[in-house]
């Protein structure tokens, strides 16, 4: 091992933005940041540092390095496998191996190979300088902990229940029930939409079959049904060959119109008060549903599954039943406020303001903690400026640093180093944007600077056109902030925009 060489730059641990780690909480025993000392067999004193990360099922690696916010391969990297307080461990392939002992924030161990002698970690936190920073005079807070009403939902569907949020597996079925109220008995349409299949009983009574293979829009299938004065009761099976899941529901009359004198119960099914003006204020969409599910059966796609009895169609089986309430409107917001921060839920969002050009970004976000995913799969979203061009946000702590990566620009620019600190802990994105322009007729592209947790990873980097997953390809028009959900509890707070005078 190498004596350290540079500096060590740690900020300062704050109650107010990580109340858990500054009551010496982790979301593990063992990940995160350490610093070390130790001692070889020939009285040689070193210093290092450390990135333990963990893998899933007690596994760990980890990165020894000579100092941290660099660029370099480490000194060591070491894989073992924490159980009962004690990680054997081997490095480098086979060429050292050794043990240690974790003692809370403290590991002790040895190591033998070419040289042997001992070492001692102790943990440590280093949070970004800029945690917490407050929007000065001009700017535009998009998100201040408390509401969502800057931003709206990209590519929502009128009335969906998301069954691959709620549910999810491939090659499966769900079940979502409701019960509505209506004044007089009467006939009325039932317009269903699903992905994929769906079979609709109403009142106990199977209504309609379609084993579809299809995408969702409200109203594919039109069923005329005939309502009971009182409550009536709803069940739709809705099966899954892969993708995306979901359903939605709507009562209307035979031109269409919604239904006024129908009323959804407060709960769903039956309990509560109807609630006329509910229904009424939602286009007619029903919204509180009673979900169960997924159901599988071994050898079976999802189309397989229509006619197969499953959990709510067997009297002799009592289905597990979860309530939800979903809120019609397709732009509304479904992600989830906690804490002052707002979390990854049910589709993208974006600002709804689009005439941002040249600006400064401020934004925090957090991984989740996700040991046993890899790579793109691990605490996945990204930040896009202008709608059209994203810096990764991924849990990609420990690796290499890669234009996929976290703090990445896919296929434009890999971050000069990786600054990813470890899922759980709240991280920043200062970021400095100039839009693409057309100066004495050339077009000049977009210019973005980017600081991961106080640290310079990409510098005056020019963007020729949109990136994946963008909005739009009109890169001389102004555009909003775009947040991707991309299935990972992703959490993101204090985010202010600072134009940049002409």
């Amino acid at each position: 091992l190498m004596r350290i060489t540079g500096i060590l730059l740690l900020a300062a641990l704050s109650t107010a933005f990580c109340p858990g780690l500054a009551r010496g909480q982790h979301v593990d025993p063992f990940m995160g940041d350490w610093r070390g000392s130790g001692v070889d067999e020939n009285g040689q004193a070193y210093e290092f540092v450390a990135q333990i990360i963990a893998q899933g099922d007690g596994q760990y690696r980890i990165n020894v390095l000579n100092r941290f916010d660099v660029r370099e391969r480490p000194i060591h990297v070491m894989d073992g496998v924490l159980k009962d307080g004690k990680f054997p461990y081997t490095a480098d392939a086979g060429a050292y191996t050794g043990s240690g002992a974790l003692d809370g924030d403290v590991f002790r161990g040895f190591y033998k190979g070419d040289v042997g002698g001992r070492f001692e970690m102790r943990r440590i936190v280093r949070l970004s300088p800029t945690l917490g920073a407050k929007p000065p005079q001009g700017a535009i807070v998009l998100f201040d902990g408390r509401n969502l009403d800057p931003w709206e939902r990209i590519g929502g569907v009128e009335g969906m229940i998301n069954l691959a949020k709620l549910v999810g597996s491939d090659n499966a079925a769900a079940y979502v029930r409701t019960t509505f109220n209506s004044e007089t008995a009467r006939q009325a349409v039932l317009e269903v939409g699903s992905d994929d299949g769906v079979k609709v009983w109403m009142n106990g009574a199977v209504v309609h079959t379609n084993n579809a293979s299809r995408g969702l829009s409200p109203g594919q299938d039109k069923i005329p049904v005939n309502l009971v004065k009182g409550p009536n009761r709803l069940m739709l099976k809705v099966t899954n060959g892969g993708g995306d899941w979901a359903a939605c529901a709507r009562l209307a009359d035979e031109n269409g119109k919604a239904l006024e004198t129908v009323a959804e119960y407060g709960q769903a099914d039956g309990q509560g008060a109807p609630t006329r003006d509910y229904l009424k204020a939602n286009n007619g969409f029903l919204t509180r549903w009673w979900v169960c599910g997924p159901y599988r059966v071994d050898g079976k796609g999802g189309p397989d599954l229509m006619d197969i009895e499953l959990g709510p169609e067997q009297s002799s089986v009592e289905a597990s039943w979860s309530f939800v309430e979903i809120n019609a409107d397709p732009k509304t917001p479904r992600w989830i406020i906690k804490d002052g921060a707002m979390q990854v839920n049910d589709g993208s969002i974006r600002t709804k303001r689009n005439d941002f050009t040249d600006f400064k970004l401020h934004i925090e976000f957090k991984t989740p903690f996700m040991p046993n995913a890899r790579g793109q799969g691990r605490g996945n979203s990204g930040v896009y400026l202008q709608n059209r061009y994203e810096v990764q946000v991924l849990d990609s702590y420990g690796l290499e640093g890669m234009d996929n990566e976290c703090g990445g620009i896919y296929q434009v620019g890999r971050p000069a180093v990786n600054m990813c600190a470890p899922p759980e802990q709240w991280q920043t994105y200062d970021i400095d944007f100039t839009s693409a322009k057309v100066v004495d007729g050339r077009q000049k592209p977009a210019v973005l600077t980017v600081m991961h947790n106080g640290v310079k990873i990409h510098d005056g980097l020019r963007i020729s056109g949109p990136t994946g997953g963008a909005l739009d390809g009109n890169v001389l028009q102004p555009g909003g902030i775009y947040l991707q959900d991309h299935g990972n509890p992703v959490q993101f707070r204090n985010i202010w925009l600072l134009p940049k005078s002409p």
